[in-house]
């Protein structure tokens, strides 16, 4: 009985030592993921007033405006 009962604690503790581990890393993956995600600096349309990441906006006048160019003015 008591080999039993220390094969189920050494099972536990290495379940739980696997799941540690991968759910550090699972953080670290989501961390690098949302900063890709973020698209770097947002910048406003001068056009329609949404703001988008700065790599989806064109550059005019100082200003910056919707890719697609057809947004509604002054929303």
């Amino acid at each position: 009985m008591g080999k039993l009962v220390f094969w189920v604690v050494v099972a536990f503790v290495v379940l739980f030592a696997v799941r540690l581990i991968g759910s550090a890393q699972a953080k670290k993956r989501r961390a690098r993921e949302g900063d890709r995600a973020l698209g770097g600096p947002m910048v406003r349309c001068e056009r329609c007033g949404v703001f988008l990441p700065r790599a989806d906006a064109v550059a005019s006048n100082g200003g910056w405006h919707c890719r697609d160019g057809e947004c509604p003015p002054g929303r």
